[in-house]
């Protein structure tokens, strides 16, 4: 997912800096769930691939190959750990220049235009995928077969209920394994960088500002587009197996966790504008955790989708604004 920015900004006042060392230990904290998904997610993705070549990569014998099924239910699983843990922290990452690449390479980037990811996939058997977009997505596409070239077209009950169902595809096993280890190794990259990363104010109100305007443009729009909303006439290839309104409160959570650490600054000089700033988060986070309590038993219309739109993004616009009025109060300028 892009998340939007341009966050240079010019150096403000450094007098009574905000304690900011929760963000870390917050940040820290879902980096290690994230690192214990993707290591998972790596190991099984081996165990498949080792089985695909030993059978000489002929899928047809590994549709009934209860090592196979294993291995991909477990790689599923890791990925559905990953995931969720990195969205939790994705509106810290993407907001931070030193951090800002990472989200491109794992969540954000795509196969072409400006927004393509930096890197090429190298598969195993020596074939090189042109920057094939973020890492969690090629994952995600392989292991549920939503992406032909990802998938190796043979259809097998990989949940193993007997059923034919959503994603019950092989994956191709060079993919899989080259995308899952190379978004293991990244992940790890991120929790180096994370650790070396200090925290400032600048930091902090250039991410709340450049990330809560996205809640419209970025997690609805993704979010209209794909089969929760749109069941199966959605063509979306990527943020199909978790809906975006759940990553969405992820993201919510991270900028809560980041305003926890400047509010102090804030209420020092505005009590009344601070309150209003954790009572804007505390209500858009109350609102999409409605929403994603009643997404498991109802889909909503595009109709209900583009109102719900409009609610969200009028309560985000709302929020940055008092974001960046605190700023300004506490000296930090925002270009």
């Amino acid at each position: 997912m892009k998340l939007a920015l341009s966050l240079a900004l010019a150096l403000g006042t450094t007098a009574a800096a905000a304690d900011l060392s929760g963000v870390k230990t917050y940040l820290s904290g879902k980096i290690g769930t994230q690192l214990a998904g993707t290591q998972a997610l790596s190991q099984a993705a081996d165990r498949y691939y080792a089985l695909a070549k030993a059978a000489n990569f002929n899928y047809k014998t590994l549709t009934g190959n209860t090592q196979a099924r294993a291995a991909l239910q477990a790689a599923r699983a890791a990925w559905q750990k990953a995931s969720p843990a990195y969205e939790d922290i994705e509106g810290i990452v993407a907001g931070v220049d030193v951090l800002g690449e990472f989200d491109v390479i794992l969540d954000a980037g795509t196969s072409e235009g400006e927004d393509a990811v930096p890197f090429d996939l190298k598969l195993p058997s020596g074939k090189v995928l042109q920057k094939p977009g973020n890492l969690f997505g090629v994952n995600e596409g392989a292991l549920w077969g939503t992406v032909p070239t990802f998938s190796s077209g043979v259809k097998a009950d990989v949940n193993g209920n007997g059923k034919a169902d959503f994603g019950d595809l092989l994956p191709d096993a060079n993919v899989l394994k080259a995308a899952a280890n190379l978004l293991n190794s990244e992940s790890g990259r991120l929790q180096k960088a994370a650790a070396a990363w200090t925290p400032t104010r600048e930091d902090v109100f250039g991410a709340l500002v450049g990330n809560v305007p996205t809640v419209g443009p970025v997690f609805f729009e993704d979010w209209k587009s794909s089969p929760f909303v749109l069941g199966a006439r959605s063509q979306r290839q990527d943020f199909v197996v978790i809906s975006r309104l759940s990553d969405l409160r992820g993201n919510v959570s991270s900028w809560q966790a980041m305003y926890r650490g400047l509010s102090p600054d804030v209420k020092a000089k505005s009590a009344a504008l601070d309150g209003q700033i954790l009572t804007g988060l505390n209500d858009l986070a109350a609102l999409v955790d409605k929403l994603v309590a009643r997404e498991k038993t109802r889909r909503y219309t595009p109709e209900q989708a583009e109102q719900l739109q409009r609610e969200a993004q009028n309560r985000a616009t709302a929020i940055t604004g008092r974001i960046t009025q605190a700023a300004a109060l506490v000296g930090v300028k925002l270009q």
